[in-house]
């Protein structure tokens, strides 16, 4: 016997049926090939924070491992996932024991490699720590390793790069820092690193890219962006680049650099879109408030980075494009929500050990309670990140819609 099958409004029975009566004859199998609804085509990303290998205690390529570790459940999940690689390639032994420039081993990189991560946003402060060779070193070893290098390319920083293709669906992401450290300034000039200022130049570079990524068959688009004020609730120049690259058609924006969180912004576009704004997603993995355990407070009253616990809560951006069946080729809906990470330090409790063991862990909202609760003193910090209802671990569900009483980014 046929199955009946409903599709658009027809069964199988009645294609073969129709068939009959038109004289044609139409194999069963292939009735049932036609009949067989389309899946929707599903699409997700996530888009995590700073990747920092500080001496001595992430240097070794086998500490970054350990770090990511306990990661790998939610990035075996997802179709693709993004960090940002906070440093130059090349040998660190070259900086002093006080230097805050930032180098990493090619072994380094293929370990963030192994863990999961197959793209890294490459353009940020510390990309030309090692000048215009070490960057190159890093563009060099993000193709040995098979890694998407975003922010950075020897004849097109400002290209979008594809994330993620399936079905003939394309997700990509255009990467850009604000600036580059001091010893950065040759560098700068190379032409290989996507660099925006605060200026209607920057705006223009990236209007421009993200149009072009439309325009060259990227059906989604991520914008992931570097600058903010240290240690600081995100300031208006990445949120005013971020409502740009929303205007010009990002889906959603990211921004790293300041290291500590900042809530979720929605901005509202001119064409009827509603686009998150992860306007800081802080330490992805990173030795700083490596002193902090409870039941400190949140913030040291001298604003020591070591003593705030801020530095340790990571945010990772959980983006899914679907592409309904019946219109496959529309513009695919986006549903977003996010996972927060904490940064477990043994220093504190291990002042003698001189690499005690870190490890960045999804937070759980029950098992987690008092560490929440503590932060929740804080009126300074990101608080509303701990209750919001796009938290996908407390809330157990995804936002696509702006949600009561969130932030709508205003118009500059």
């Amino acid at each position: 016997m046929l199955a009946v099958l409903a599709v658009g409004g027809c069964s199988a029975r009645e294609i073969l049926e129709a068939s009959r009566e038109k004289g044609t004859a139409v194999e069963p199998a292939l009735i049932l090939q036609t009949a067989l609804p389309r899946q929707p085509i599903k699409l997700r990303i996530l888009v995590g924070g700073d990747l920092m290998p500080h001496r001595p205690r992430l240097l070794a390529p086998e500490s970054i491992s350990t770090a990511l570790a306990p990661l790998s459940e939610l990035l075996r999940a997802a179709d693709a996932s993004v960090a940002n690689y906070e440093t130059a390639t090349g040998d660190p032994r070259i900086f002093g024991e006080k230097a805050i420039s930032l180098a990493a081993s090619p072994a380094w990189m293929g370990e963030v490699r192994r863990a999961g991560w197959n793209a890294l946003a490459v353009a940020n402060n510390h990309a030309c720590d090692l000048g215009k060779a070490g960057l190159e070193r890093t563009i060099a070893a993000t193709s040995d390793l098979g890694v998407v290098a975003l922010g950075a390319d020897s004849s097109d920083p400002w290209k979008a790069k594809v994330l993620v293709e399936k079905s003939g669906h394309r997700v990509c992401a255009v990467a850009w820092t604000t600036f580059v450290n001091a010893e950065g300034r040759a560098c700068k000039g190379s032409g290989e690193l996507a660099i925006a200022a605060f200026d209607r130049r920057g705006t223009d570079r990236i209007e421009r890219a993200i149009q072009r990524a439309r325009a060259g068959g990227c059906d989604a688009v991520v914008a992931i962006l570097h600058g903010g004020r240290e240690y600081a609730p995100q300031i208006w120049g990445p949120r005013l680049q971020a409502r740009r690259a929303a205007e010009a058609g990002a889906d959603a924006v990211v921004i790293h650099h300041p290291h500590v969180a900042s809530p979720v912004d929605m901005v509202s576009t001119r064409d009827g879109r509603r686009v998150p704004v992860f306007a800081s997603v802080g330490n992805l993995v990173s030795n700083q408030g490596e002193s902090w355990r409870l039941p400190m407070r949140p913030e040291s009253r001298e604003n020591l980075i070591s003593l705030n616990a801020w530095t340790r809560l990571g945010v990772l951006a959980d983006l899914e494009w679907t592409w309904p069946s019946e219109t496959a080729d529309a513009r695919p809906t986006l549903t977003w929500g996010f996972h927060l990470l904490w940064t477990e330090n043994d220093h504190a409790y291990h002042r003698d050990d001189p690499l005690p063991r870190i490890v960045v862990r999804p937070v759980d909202p029950t098992n987690d309670r008092a560490l929440l609760d503590r932060l929740e003193t804080d009126d300074r910090g990101p608080k509303s990140l701990l209750v919001d209802s796009c938290w996908i671990e407390a809330s157990e569900k995804r936002c696509d819609a702006v949600p009561a009483g969130r932030r709508q980014e205003p118009m500059f």
